[in-house]
C-alpha cells in the first residue's frame, strides 16, 4: 500500500505537470494523427481482402513510433532539472518511479489508440471488427502498450541522463520490444478474422506482460542507480577543491 500511494503520488505530479503544458499528448496525438492521414492515402486504394493485412502491422507500427517519441521525453524534467539524484535521495521507493513513468506513458499511449484504432475503422471497411468487439479491442490496445511500455520505461531511465539518449533508445527498444509488437500483431490479426481461439491469444499476452513487468520492477531500481551515479569531471573537481589547498603530489618537498 504504501508503494501505491507513493507511485499515486508521483503520478499525480506527473499528470499535473503534463496539463499545464500538454507537450506529450499534443506531440503522441498530432504525430497519430498525420501517420492516418499517410496510411489513408497510400493503402485506403487497397482491395478490401489486403486490409486484414494491413490494419495490425499499421496499428502496431503507428504505437511503436509514438510509443519511443514518448519514452525519449518521459524522463526529460527531470534530465533538464538535474532532479533525478535529488529525486533518489528523497524517501521514496525507487520501484514507485518505476510505476508512475509507466503509468504515465501508457496513459498517452492508450489516449493515441483512442485516436488510432476508430481513425483505422474509418479508412479501412476491414477495420469494422474493432467497432464489432469493442472490449476485445480496448484489451488487446491495453496489453499490447502495457508490454511495450514495461520494457521501454526500463531502458528510458537507464539512458535518462546518457549523451545521445534518444539515439540509443532506438537503437535499443526496437529489437527488445520486437517480440511483445509481433504478437500483438497477431492478436490483432486474430480479432479482424474473427478466430475463436482469440481469448487464448489475450491470456498470452496477459501473461507476458506480468512477466516483463516482473522482470523490469526486479532491474529498475540497478539502471536507475547506474544512470544516476556520480559524474564529476576533473574540471568540477578542481572547482570544488578550496582555493588554498593544492594537490598532495605538488605539495611533497623536492628530493635531494
Amino acid at each position: 500500500m504504501r508503494l501505491l500511494r507513493q507511485a499515486a503520488l508521483l503520478l499525480r505530479s506527473e499528470l499535473r505537470q503534463e496539463l499545464r503544458d500538454f507537450e506529450l499528448v499534443l506531440t503522441a496525438g498530432f504525430f497519430t494523427v498525420v501517420l492516418l492521414a499517410m496510411f489513408y492515402l497510400s493503402f485506403a486504394s487497397l482491395q478490401q481482402r489486403a486490409h486484414l493485412g494491413a490494419i495490425p502491422g499499421l496499428m502496431w507500427l503507428t504505437i511503436a513510433f509514438v510509443g519511443v517519441l514518448t519514452l525519449t521525453r518521459v524522463f526529460d524534467r527531470e534530465r533538464e532539472a538535474d532532479t533525478l539524484r535529488a529525486l533518489l535521495a528523497a524517501p521514496v521507493d525507487r520501484l514507485a518511479i518505476y510505476v508512475a513513468k509507466a503509468a504515465m506513458t501508457l496513459a498517452v499511449l492508450m489516449i493515441c489508440c483512442a485516436v488510432l484504432v476508430p481513425g483505422l475503422w474509418l479508412i479501412f471497411p476491414a477495420g469494422a471488427a474493432f467497432a464489432a468487439a469493442p472490449g476485445s479491442t480496448a484489451l488487446l490496445a491495453l496489453l499490447g502498450c502495457a508490454g511495450y511500455v514495461a520494457i521501454g520505461t526500463l531502458f528510458a531511465a537507464g539512458l535518462a541522463t546518457g549523451a545521445g539518449k534518444n539515439t540509443l533508445l532506438f537503437v535499443i527498444l526496437y529489437p527488445l520490444t520486437t517480440p511483445v509488437l509481433m504478437y500483438a500483431l497477431v492478436t490483432t490479426r486474430a480479432l479482424l478474422d474473427g478466430d475463436p481461439a482469440l481469448p487464448s491469444y489475450l491470456g498470452q499476452m496477459a501473461a507476458l506482460d506480468v512477466i516483463l513487468f516482473a522482470a523490469a520492477c526486479l532491474l529498475f531500481e540497478t539502471v536507475l542507480v547506474g544512470a544516476a551515479g556520480p559524474r564529476r569531471s576533473s574540471s568540477s573537481a578542481r572547482r570544488a577543491r578550496p582555493s588554498g589547498q593544492v594537490p598532495r603530489d605538488m605539495s611533497r618537498e623536492p628530493a635531494p
